[in-house]
């Protein structure tokens, strides 16, 4: 075999250590993402308002989603390099500011979202006068139940994410599972009124995810506390609290970008669809049909990006930078292999899912164009984000905010502005150049990869903090 090409290569050993903690996290990010698209599928056949109001508030809450996954992210860096090294102390730490952090933001959401939840949804719905009233009215009866959802999505995330840390990556994905059987049979029952219950639509699809975000914090939580031997960050939690000074200042400051970055670019995907749904509510129809079936089909490809910021950071804190630089590369590889798998059954795929959806036939083509344009930029995506995670993976946050927030505003949002605002071109090319900047991205990320920027150990930076006695 050609010596370059055996660098991206693995053997079964490989392989098999790679996949014990990326095939769990494939499961669960597959199936909640499939829950989602019956989800969606369910609540698209009660209609093409009440699909749309659905769908804005799935984007603000996607705003959400993001910033607290990236409120965990930073001091998740600190938990698996302590992993590594055997830091109990600063692991059980690194875990209680995230949990705080994450009700913390968690609460400033809830406030924004209960105060100004008419004139965010307002945003993204233009059309009639009537046919917007009803996306509007949707949309601000979804949002209100879904509110009482967040505080177990954000406890839930601080505990699955040290879970799978600590090597635990099959608790998360039980309760995930279990959050999905929960949905779908709530979503059947609750949305078209099965059983004897009342047809609720959208009411009763925002009811049953609400269930089943406190079914699963209810596993997450049980679990750690009663194997708290095994995981470590549950056995006496508050041990070592207050946190010490210098160790919170350093994990402070490296989880700052990071959750800004997850802020500023899922608020710049937010404007991106605000931008796109400035063509129509049928846009906006159409984007939510295609994210779903997208969310799918990469849950597999963009969960190897999870996967390296464990394996290698976990390499890093034990000190092995070498095998770090290995693992990734031959991560980064895997991941763009399998995405370029997958975006060929997403081509596949594109013609026949639109027609699930009970929504006029306008909506159904553009979503399978749309798709197939998302399908064609997969591997580049996955890319990126690989190479986003490598460079987290050594705690280079400042980097990293550079690299993803910073270009979907100093790049992605002005394309898409200036297409959409300045040029009659159709949607379509509009979506499609403004995605295709990835490949700019692509260049970055792989220099940076290349030149080892981000082999950085942070474990040994607290020797005395850390070690047990």
């Amino acid at each position: 075999m050609d010596k370059g090409i055996h660098k991206f290569i693995g053997d079964r050993r490989f392989y098999r250590r790679a996949l014990t903690v990326a095939l769990p996290i494939m499961l669960q990010n597959t199936v909640t993402n499939f829950v989602s698209l019956l989800d969606n599928i369910m609540v698209g056949q009660t209609g093409t308002a009440s699909m749309s109001g659905v769908a804005v508030v799935g984007q603000l809450f996607f705003v959400f989603y993001l910033i607290i996954f990236g409120t965990v992210s930073g001091p998740g860096i600190f938990c698996a390099q302590f992993w590594g090294a055997g830091q109990e102390k600063p692991f059980k730490a690194a875990f209680r500011y995230k949990l705080f952090t994450a009700l913390g933001v968690c609460a400033v959401c809830m406030a924004v979202f209960s105060l100004a939840g008419r004139p965010l949804v307002s945003m993204y719905i233009t059309g009639e006068e009537e046919q917007s009233a009803q996306v509007l009215g949707y949309g601000l009866s979804y949002m209100r139940i879904m509110l009482w959802g967040m505080i177990p999505y954000a406890v839930s995330m601080a505990y699955a994410t040290t879970l799978r840390e600590a090597g635990r990556s099959a608790v998360p994905m039980f309760s995930s599972w279990l959050a999905v059987a929960v949905n779908i049979s709530l979503n059947w029952v609750l949305i078209f009124g099965k059983l004897g219950a009342p047809a609720l639509g959208v009411r009763g699809a925002a009811i049953a995810t609400v269930i089943a975000r406190f079914a699963e914090m209810a596993v997450n939580i049980l679990w750690s506390h009663r194997h708290s031997g095994e995981v470590l960050f549950t056995r006496h939690m508050m041990d070592g609290f207050p946190m010490d000074r210098s160790m919170l200042w350093d994990i402070f400051r490296r989880s700052l970008p990071l959750a800004a970055n997850e802020a500023l670019w899922c608020l710049g995907t937010a404007t991106l669809n605000q931008i796109y749904s400035t063509r129509g509510i049928t846009v906006m129809a159409a984007l939510n049909i295609a994210y779903v079936l997208f969310d799918v089909f990469t849950a597999i490809a963009f969960s190897i990006g999870t996967t390296i910021g464990i394996l290698v950071g976990q390499e890093l804190g034990a000190g092995e930078t070498e095998k770090a630089v290995d693992t990734d590369r031959k991560l980064l590889a895997l991941g763009f292999m399998l995405s370029a798998a997958i975006a060929l059954v997403m081509l596949a795929a594109s013609g026949l899912f639109p027609r699930f959806y009970n929504t006029t036939g306008e909506v159904r083509s553009l979503a399978a164009s749309l798709i197939r344009i998302m399908a064609l930029i997969l591997p580049l995506d996955c890319f990126a984000n690989g190479s986003y995670f490598t460079m987290r993976s050594g705690g280079k946050t400042l980097v990293t905010f550079l690299f993803d927030s910073c270009f979907v505003w100093a790049v992605n949002v002005p394309v898409a502005w200036v297409l959409a605002h300045h040029t009659a071109l159709g949607i379509q090319a509009v979506y499609t150049l403004s995605v295709s900047t990835v490949a700019i991205k692509c260049v970055i990320g792989a220099v940076m990869v290349h030149r080892r920027y981000w082999v950085n150990t942070l474990a040994v930076e607290m020797p005395a903090v850390g070690t047990e006695p």
